[in-house]
């Protein structure tokens, strides 16, 4: 192997929380908190979490409650503090939590402040991974509209791409003027997407804003079908929007089984608002959930999401994954739940190098092809014979195909498990410690088949499911793609469910979905 192509795997994980060894003691009534990068020097906006006491007050499990901080912005969870800030607060203790994204450690410290004192404190962050300039750019694909500034939010959480579900105007950032502008590149926002029922349209036509409903005289105006399948079909069917993708935003809907019979879809969301912060989440209302759902398991949903989208490659489907906060999710920091995605090199070289993106489309084409990795923590890097996720293997009846997968990892949790999944059976499962052992070596998988893999990290995190799981490398024998009767049946079953739920409709309600339930049941059959 090429030495530069070597794993390297950083664990950073329980090295994250670097508490200062003494409180800082205000010399006066304020502290003024600056912020700058460790490597260049230079002042950085981040979300801060500041809590009153020196120790945490609760121990139920719930979220903290956290200070407000006037003449900051509001980040969901924590404020954005924009390169300093000035904390005149009541006499007394206090913690706080800088976490900037994946990619920097998070940094925890006290201070003490009296009624007499006056001082300042400068806070270096240590990044942890350059994945820019490693290739990678990461985006958030599902944001909910704010009044509170997107650049300076996306700024603060080292985020580059946003899909934002409509526009909004902004408040003006506090204490900058209008000729500061951000110093942040590139901040890419797109608008054009909206959600309806469990779907994502990205690239969709601008919806009314709230003031123009209101000024819409009633019975007129907008006429979408509030049913989903009647959506969807409206909306792919305009001529005028050949770049239109659809997305499955809820994964666990019931109507998920129609959706992937339409032949419309082109993503499936595997972490979105069942993944937060400012809350856990154990079952979404009006879905499809499972019976052991009700003992509550902090993880279930997200493993679940990611075993739908595994039966989803199974059965044949080309449809890549995202990630973002979801349309639930406006008190959930930006980039929580986002997209890692890059460009293939553009050099003839048998072993493929990460590209940076040049510009927004290019960055939303390398979404829709699925070189792409999705997580809520670990930095992952991944190759299999030397190519980005997304990359094709070919070969004919009677031929192997040797296939070595490689990984960088980096993470800030500590790890469970990381696994290469070959045709939804595990190829390879082994704990950090052991991999590392190992050399970070993986035995290659022999395909004799078509199929696809994936790789994924799972962490210790406790709340719910944290992880990195890539999109899929895709391994066509004879240029057939596999469809596993196992996945297949899984979705029959759905739709089957589904079906009886319907039943419970009046007759006239009833009548609407019979011609999409019809089609996907042939659909299913001939699958």
């Amino acid at each position: 192997m090429d030495p530069s192509r070597k794993i390297l795997i950083l664990v950073a994980g329980w090295l994250c929380l670097l508490a200062w060894d003494r409180p800082v003691s205000a010399a006066g009534g304020s502290l003024t908190l600056i912020l700058n990068d460790e490597s260049s020097g230079e002042p950085v906006i981040s979300r801060v979490e500041f809590f009153r006491g020196a120790a945490p007050a609760n121990h139920s499990g719930r979220p903290e409650k956290q200070m407000p901080i006037r003449q900051t912005v509001p980040a969901g969870i924590g404020v954005v503090v924009d390169r300093q800030t000035v904390l005149e607060l009541p006499d007394g203790g206090y913690r706080f939590r800088i976490v900037r994204g994946p990619e920097y450690r998070v940094i925890s410290g006290t201070f003490d402040l009296e009624k007499t004192s006056l001082d300042d404190k400068t806070v270096a962050l240590p990044r942890m991974v350059d994945m820019v300039g490693e290739g990678w750019l990461s985006g958030d694909c599902c944001v909910v509209p704010s009044a509170n500034s997107v650049p300076l939010r996306m700024a603060s959480e080292d985020l580059h791409v946003a899909a934002v579900l409509g526009d909004r105007p902004a408040k003006p950032i506090p204490r900058r003027d209008s000729d500061d502008p951000i110093e942040f590149d590139p901040i890419w926002i797109r608008s054009d997407v909206h959600a309806h029922q469990g779907l994502m349209y990205f690239g969709a036509a601008e919806k009314a804003t709230e003031q123009d409903a209101e000024q819409t005289p009633e019975g007129e105006g907008d006429t979408a079908p509030d049913n989903s399948f009647e959506h969807l079909v409206a909306e792919t069917s305009a001529g005028e929007r050949s770049d239109l993708k659809v997305a499955i935003e809820n994964p666990f809907a019931w109507e998920l089984p129609v959706w992937l019979a339409s032949g419309k879809i082109d993503g499936l969301f595997v972490m979105g608002d069942w993944l937060r912060l400012d809350k856990r989440v154990l079952s979404v209302a009006d879905s499809r959930m499972k019976s052991s759902f009700s003992l509550g398991e902090s993880t279930q949903l997200g493993r679940y999401a990611e075993t739908i989208y595994r039966h989803l490659l199974d059965a044949g489907f080309s449809i890549v994954p995202l990630a973002g906060g979801g349309d639930q999710s406006a008190q959930t920091p930006l980039g929580y739940n986002r997209l890692y995605v890059t460009s293939r090199s553009r050099s003839s070289s048998e072993v493929e190098s990460p590209t940076l993106p040049e510009s927004e489309s290019e960055w939303w084409a390398g979404v829709w092809s699925g070189v792409s990795v999705a997580t809520n923590g670990p930095l992952l890097r991944p190759l299999v014979a030397g190519k980005l996720p997304g990359h094709v293997f070919t070969a004919q009846t009677g031929e192997v195909l040797e296939l070595h997968p490689e990984l960088n990892l980096a993470v800030r949790d500590p790890v469970e498990y990381l696994e290469v999944i070959h045709n939804n059976r595990i190829h390879y499962s082994a704990r950090l410690d052991e991999f590392a052992k190992a050399g970070g070596k993986i035995p290659p998988i022999m395909a004799q088949e078509s199929g696809w893999v994936i790789i994924r990290v799972m962490t210790l995190y406790e709340d719910h499911y944290r992880a990195a799981v890539t999109a899929p490398w895709w391994i066509e024998f004879d240029g057939r793609r596999r469809v596993s009767p196992e996945s297949v049946s899984f979705f029959r079953d759905w739709l089957g469910d589904y079906e009886q739920r319907l039943l419970k409709l009046p007759p006239d309600e009833l009548a609407r979905y019979v011609p999409f339930i019809q089609a996907a049941r042939r659909f299913w059959n001939q699958r």
